[in-house]
């Protein structure tokens, strides 16, 4: 997995999956159900049957390109999603550590001030103006 993935990155692929490729799809689906609801020419049998296999094929392939525009929108997903886990972990981890080395070092520069000792930084006193609180 790439170390240099941003949430800016991962929003990227969220949009591409959840609302770009399937409105990609839609076109595809859109042109599949005008084919199928579409009158073929009046008349003749021979150009009617030509028409409805013209007509079937047409709609078989609209269905299976938004099909697979869908199954590209399942994958970025799927991409996303394992992106955020593995980083989600990534962020238990290091959490983890820090929290250890924070909790056992008896370094100053590296553990958090005492709450009350000399380094804690305690509350700021509030600015008093003249003529009362604000």
């Amino acid at each position: 997995m790439p170390e240099d993935v941003t949430g800016g990155q991962l929003y990227a692929l969220w949009r591409v999956s959840e609302a770009l490729l399937p409105r990609v799809a839609d076109v595809y689906y859109d042109a599949n159900r005008a084919v199928a609801t579409a009158d073929g020419p009046a008349g003749l049998t021979f150009a009617l049957t030509m028409w409805n296999t013209v007509r079937y094929e047409l709609q078989e392939m609209y269905a299976d390109i938004g099909g697979v525009v869908m199954d590209a929108a399942t994958a970025v997903r799927d991409a996303r999603l394992g992106y955020e886990a593995e980083d989600t972990e990534a962020a238990r981890e290091l959490q983890d550590i820090l929290a250890d080395s924070l909790r056992n070092s008896t370094d100053p520069n590296i553990a958090p001030p005492v709450p009350g000792s000399e380094d804690d930084p305690g509350e700021p006193i509030p600015v008093q103006r003249a003529g009362g609180p604000s």
